[in-house]
């Protein structure tokens, strides 16, 4: 599936703040640390519908998303996968 986007762009200020924050330090969070692995998951299994707009770099950061999408075990992500059910369910 081919899946186009608006001409999205996000300020110079909001970018810079992000960069601030890393990977690392959303997977360390417990606030965040499900959200964060269900983000990998979702960009690992749909990544491809957007081949068509990547740029070498995206496809160099895709890899790496991979990567560390493959390093998180199936009870980690089971328990996450759960909790986020759960969340869902509680709202």
């Amino acid at each position: 599936m081919t899946t186009d986007l608006p001409k999205l762009t996000f300020s110079k200020d909001l970018l810079a703040l992000a960069g601030t924050i890393t990977l690392a330090d959303l997977l360390d969070s417990p606030m965040t640390m499900a959200d964060t692995v269900s983000m990998l998951s979702n960009i690992c299994r749909h990544g491809g519908d957007y081949n068509h707009l990547k740029q070498d770099a995206d496809f160099e950061l895709e890899l790496l998303l991979f990567r560390v999408n493959q390093l998180i075990d199936g009870d980690t992500r089971t328990a996450l996968f759960s909790h986020l059910r759960d969340r869902r369910k509680a709202a």
